[in-house]
C-alpha cells in the first residue's frame, strides 16, 4: 500500500490533536497539519493559512494546497470544514466523513430536529425549541435595554434540560451498518468538551444510534448527545458526522475511529474490538484496568516508536516478530514463521497476566481473542507510564 498525504484541517482543534494522536506511527499515512492558528508544533509538515475559515478566500487556497502538496485525502476537524468542502465538487471526493446530504443537515440543529420529528417512532424525543430569527432581542418584561441584545444569526430557543448528559460514540460501516456503539457520561464540561467522561453501560444506546442511522445515514464515525429532562426522560441534543472531543477513550480501548475512517474512505472494510481497558478519563488522563507482568513487542513498525519508553515501565519484554533477519534489541526475542500465528507463540509461552504492542490490527486480533490479554498500537503506549 502507497502512503497517501494526508490534510488535517485545521490540525489546532482538539478534535486535530486526537487525529494526530491516532496517526502519529502510521506508515500508510503522512499527515500534513493546517491552521490559521498555531498548531502546537506537533505535526512535522505544518501549513499556516493565510486566510480564515469565513474568509471567502478560504476555499481557494484549500485548492491550492490540495495541488501543490499532492494531497490525498483532506481530514476535517472542524464542522464548517466539512459543510463548506464537501459542497465543493472538485473537493467533495477527498473529504473524509458521510455524504454532503447527511452533512448538510448535521450542521443546523433545526434542520437535524426537523429531520429527527419527521419520523414519529424514533425516541428520544428532540427537546422543545423554537426558531428565533437574526434580529434584536429582548426580555418580555424589562426596562432601558437590560438583557437586550443583538443576534445576528438564527437561533434556537430550546427548554432547558438539567439532567445527566450522555455522548455515544458511533461508526457506520460501508454497508451502512453501526458496527461500533460506545455510550459516555460527561461527568464535567469546559467549553462544550469533556473534561471528565467514563464509560456508561447501556444497550439502549445502540438501538437509538441504529435507529438515527435509518434516519440519517452516516459513513464512518459520528456522535450524538442526549440529555436527560426535568423528568428524567432522554432528550436528544445534537448528532454531528465527526469524532466527538473526548472520544480518545475509543482509541485507548482499541477501537481507533479516525484510523478506522481512513482505511474506510479508501474502500477497505473496517472492524473493531472495543477492548474496555480504560472505564474513565479525566483531564486527558485514563484510569487504565491494567495488570501485566510481560509485554509482548512486535518489532516491525512497533519496537522503533517505543523503545525508549519500555525500560521505564519495569516489565519482562519479550519481541514476537516475523522478521527473516536477525533484530538487535537487549530483549529476549522470538521469531514467527509466515505459518504461524503470534497468538499460538503467546499462548504456549503461559504468562496470562501479559500484553501485546503490534501496530497490526489483524495480529492485536488473533491475540486478543485467542490469548485473552490487552493487545494495543503504539499509539496507545504513551499513556502505560
Amino acid at each position: 500500500m502507497n502512503s497517501r498525504n494526508v490534510l488535517v484541517l485545521p490540525c489546532a482543534t482538539q478534535i486535530g490533536v486526537e487525529q494526530y494522536m491516532s496517526l502519529r506511527f502510521n506508515k500508510n499515512f503522512k499527515l500534513i497539519g493546517a491552521a490559521h492558528n498555531n498548531s502546537d508544533e506537533l505535526f512535522l509538515n505544518y501549513i499556516k493559512l493565510t486566510h480564515p475559515l469565513t474568509s471567502p478566500l478560504f476555499v481557494d487556497e484549500i485548492k491550492q494546497i490540495v495541488k501543490d502538496h499532492n494531497i490525498d485525502i483532506i481530514l476535517p476537524s472542524h464542522d464548517e470544514v466539512s459543510y463548506i468542502l464537501k459542497n465543493i465538487p472538485e473537493l467533495e471526493d477527498i473529504i473524509v466523513g458521510s455524504s454532503k446530504e447527511t452533512i448538510n443537515i448535521c450542521r443546523f440543529k433545526s434542520k437535524t430536529y426537523k429531520k429527527l420529528n419527521s419520523h414519529p417512532k424514533l425516541l428520544p424525543r428532540v427537546p422543545k425549541h423554537i426558531l428565533i430569527p437574526s434580529g434584536f432581542l429582548k426580555p418580555d418584561k424589562g426596562q432601558g435595554s437590560r438583557g437586550s441584545m443583538r443576534i445576528e444569526d438564527d437561533h434556537l430557543h430550546c427548554e432547558y434540560l438539567p439532567g445527566r448528559e450522555y455522548t455515544i460514540d458511533c461508526f457506520t460501516d460501508n454497508q451502512n451498518q453501526v458496527t461500533h456503539v460506545s455510550p459516555r457520561l460527561r461527568k464535567s464540561i469546559i467549553n462544550g468538551i469533556s473534561e471528565t467522561t467514563s464509560i456508561e453501560v447501556n444497550p439502549t444506546f445502540k438501538q437509538i444510534a441504529i435507529q438515527i442511522n435509518k434516519v440519517l445515514p452516516f459513513k464512518g464515525s459520528w456522535f450524538f448527545q442526549l440529555k436527560q429532562d426535568e423528568d428524567g426522560l432522554l432528550k436528544f441534543l445534537e448528532v454531528a458526522p465527526r469524532i466527538g472531543g473526548g472520544s480518545n477513550i475509543n482509541r485507548l480501548n482499541g477501537v481507533n475511529l479516525t484510523l478506522s475512517d481512513l482505511y474506510q474512505h479508501i474502500g477497505y472494510d473496517v472492524n473493531t474490538i472495543d477492548q474496555q481497558l480504560v472505564k474513565e478519563i479525566h483531564r486527558k488522563t485514563p484510569k487504565y484496568d491494567l495488570k501485566y507482568s510481560t509485554i509482548f513487542v512486535d518489532y516491525d513498525d512497533t519496537f522503533e516508536y517505543i523503545k525508549d519508553l519500555l525500560p521505564k515501565l519495569n516489565k519482562e519484554i519479550i519481541i514476537v516478530t516475523r522478521s527473516k533477519v536477525k533484530v538487535n534489541t537487549p530483549y529476549t526475542t522470538i521469531y514467527v514463521k509466515d505459518d504461524e500465528k503470534k497468538s499460538e507463540i503467546i499462548k504456549s509461552l503461559n504468562k496470562p497476566h501479559s500484553l501485546f504492542i503490534d501496530d497490526s490490527f489483524r495480529e492485536r486480533k488473533d491475540v486478543f481473542l485467542n490469548c485473552n490479554i490487552p493487545s494495543i498500537s503504539p499509539e496507545e503506549t504513551s499513556y502505560l507510564s
